[in-house]
């Protein structure tokens, strides 16, 4: 049983009243003005196929919405409910599956789905509700009506790019139902890819894979924009994943689908300056193509990489956020009081911006409410601070950084548990879910399990600003 699962089936949520869920859903799928019906492309649904079977891997945050309008009755079960009502109505039948996803997708489902459906339902998982899966690969489906091979094409040229020079980003190969490694970098997580691939290849064709190995997303392209269809096809990126501007913050305000709303209500604000990633990203090197790359997060509609499970929620890894108990401390013996611990990841630091960064602007809201919080950085990550405009110690005096670490289970102390945005998404969300207390969620990525969790039942979201922490945390 792995940890998305386990979190969906569980009954060790700490409830808020529920209220609409607005998890993001608005957004756009494919090129704007554009809906068509496009033949199958085999690699394309072949590798819808894996994402789909990842996901239900991993399950062996929804973007923040604002305070519900009304309340209803507190009810411990309404989560449960609500994950209940999800899996009751998947497709009962492998026929049922099939038309509904015909339905979803104006096309048929992709080859071996019926080898897929065997599997997820042995595996007890969602069946139909991949809706993000969809989402993601809807503007290689419109191109392959212009260009059939345009997928292929962009998959093998990624390929050979990893090959030939380290980008941050690992390449597999399934051929004849084996899987291999093609490229020779390391990363901390292929061991884990390869294994997960290795137990899918009898579903899969003869295929090539990239994945993107660092936390940040890497294809800056918005298929909603004028023109987005043309420019898809034209590749002209001379740089492809290794465009890092310094500061990003200019550069993401100027690209006007890179500004990220800090709210989803009233006049608008962005929360551009409120993100370490976006405004001093540490790894931006990206690709202004359209490239199909595998990654853990991405920020939408700034960019367009195809999400997949992230080693931090299979049960097995190594790098699962795993807890020692569950609901150790019964909840009237917790401290009513929030908690956070990390590191000071985010972004490089020069001058004065890493107060803006959230793992450091939470210490200060903090100081300014004593006993509401109990929250500290753990250890100074120097590798962000190498540029001479960042005084390290100074940074560590003024915030008391210690590098003395805090035990995870300390958590379970708490009512109240927060969740930041690092590099980029948090590694431990699934992992605080399952702890007992009520997490608190600030962050402007999406993850491949995003459309699943719903704000104030599962969650309480906190504006990417955190400009609404003290008064949700009252």
């Amino acid at each position: 049983m792995g940890i998305f699962q386990s979190i969906m089936r569980s009954r060790t949520y700490a409830v808020l009243p529920s209220g609409p869920s607005g998890n993001g859903d608005h957004e756009q799928t494919g090129f704007t003005g554009q809906r068509c019906m496009v033949s199958l492309i085999f690699i394309v649904a072949a590798v819808s196929i894996i994402l789909a079977t990842l996901v239900i891997l991993a399950s062996r945050g929804a973007s923040p919405d604002a305070f519900p309008d009304a309340y209803r009755e507190l009810s411990p079960g309404a989560p449960r409910t609500t994950v209940d009502e999800l899996y009751a109505r998947q497709s009962a039948s492998l026929e049922q599956a099939a038309a509904r996803y015909t339905l979803k997708n104006s096309r048929s489902p992709p080859p071996n789905y019926d080898r897929w459906y065997r599997f997820a339902k042995s595996s007890g998982c969602l069946i139909d509700d991949y809706d993000q899966v969809h989402r993601d690969f809807e503007p290689f489906y419109q191109l392959a009506k212009d260009d059939p091979a345009f997928f292929k094409r962009m998959v093998d040229r990624g390929t050979q790019m990893v090959i030939a020079a380290d980008v941050g980003m690992k390449t597999f190969r399934v051929k004849s139902g084996k899987v291999k490694m093609t490229d020779r970098r390391g990363s901390h997580y292929h061991g884990g890819w390869i294994s997960i691939l290795r137990n899918m290849r009898t579903m899969l064709p003869d295929m090539n894979l990239v994945f993107n190995h660092r936390d940040e997303p890497r294809v800056v392209f918005n298929p909603c924009i004028p023109e987005a269809r043309a420019g898809a096809l034209n590749v002209s990126d001379a740089a492809p994943f290794r465009n890092a501007p310094r500061p990003t913050s200019e550069y993401y305000k100027d690209e006007e689908h890179c500004l990220v709303p800090n709210g989803p209500k009233g006049f608008m604000t962005y929360a551009n300056d409120a993100s370490s990633f976006l405004s001093s990203s540490a790894s931006a090197d990206f690709t202004t193509d359209l490239y199909p790359v595998l990654s853990q997060s991405k920020i939408s509609p700034c960019f367009s990489d195809i999400l997949f499970p992230s080693e931090f929620h299979y049960a097995r890894s190594t790098w699962s956020p795993k807890y020692k108990f569950r609901d150790n401390i019964a909840w009237n013996n917790k401290k009513s009081v929030l908690y956070w611990r990390g590191q000071s990841t985010g972004g490089w630091i020069s001058g004065t911006n890493y107060h803006s960064f959230p793992r450091f602007k939470v210490l200060d809201i903090a100081r300014a409410h004593p006993g509401l919080m109990d929250v500290a950085i753990s250890e100074f990550y120097g590798w962000f601070c190498k540029l001479d405009e960042c005084d390290a110690a100074a940074i560590k005096a003024e915030y008391n950084i210690t590098g003395v670490a805090s035990p995870r289970d300390d958590g379970y102390k708490y009512k109240y548990v927060l969740d930041l945005d690092g590099n980029a998404f948090s590694g431990r969300y699934l992992g605080l879910l399952r702890s007992g207390s009520l997490v608190f969620k600030s962050t402007l990525f999406t993850e491949y399990f995003s459309d699943w969790l719903r704000p104030f039942e599962h969650y309480v979201p906190v504006l990417p600003d955190l400009s609404d922490l003290v008064e949700r945390i009252e």
